[in-house]
């Protein structure tokens, strides 16, 4: 069942793409454009070789994925807050200090010459990216900041799924309640409904 789910994401994922690049709609968020291209490159591949999903490889991939979540809170807070300046500065000072205290977070508890042992603190950065997106996303709410469809659509589907189960597998592992097979398999589940909707509002006409 996981495995259908998985295939039948990478499919909408895939149909999402081709919308962003199709309907020329990457500009709504390049970051996001680039998050979602990688997240299908890297499910095809893993998925077409399960065998080479390696540790090595999940914190490549993870290191991507965590690069282009900090990048989609930064591009997003310039984009849509650089005409309403009181906004911006409170914007640039709330991402300012967020990614200041997670960027010291994870090397204060991160150890020396633990390459090897980083995937213990890999979540708490995923974590971090997201809760960057999050107050991005908050404040663009909060202040009723008109954005493009493409961006809002971003803003109420991708935001709310990390945020959910993202940070909820990671309390569950902190947790030391191990892997929850229910839990991976709504993680799945809700994933294909996310990137449905992102493929119907990047396939529609603005």
């Amino acid at each position: 069942m996981h495995r259908a789910l998985a295939f039948l994401g990478l499919g909408l994922a895939g149909a999402a793409v081709l919308g962003i690049v199709g309907r020329r709609k990457t500009t709504a968020c390049v970051s996001f454009s680039v998050l979602m291209a990688a997240s299908v490159g890297f499910t095809a591949f893993f998925l077409l070789f399960p065998n080479r999903y390696t540790p090595a490889a999940f914190l490549a991939k993870q290191g991507i994925y965590d690069s282009l979540l900090f990048g989609m809170s930064v591009e997003l807070s310039f984009r849509v807050f650089s005409a309403f300046r009181g906004i911006a500065d409170s914007a640039r000072k709330v991402l300012g200090g967020l990614v200041l205290v997670s960027t010291s977070a994870v090397f204060l508890l991160t150890p020396q010459a633990a390459y090897s042992e980083f995937w213990r603190y890999q979540p708490s950065v995923t974590t971090a990216g997201v809760w960057c997106l999050t107050c991005v996303s908050l404040l663009i709410v909060w202040y009723q900041i008109p954005v493009a469809a493409f961006t809002k659509a971003i803003v109420m589907a991708y935001v709310p799924y990390q945020v959910v189960f993202v940070i909820l597998v990671d309390i569950i592992r902190r947790q030391g309640w191990g892997v929850v097979p229910e839990v991976n398999l709504a993680n799945a589940a809700a994933y294909d409904v996310m990137v449905a909707y992102l493929a119907y509002a990047a396939w529609r006409k603005d």
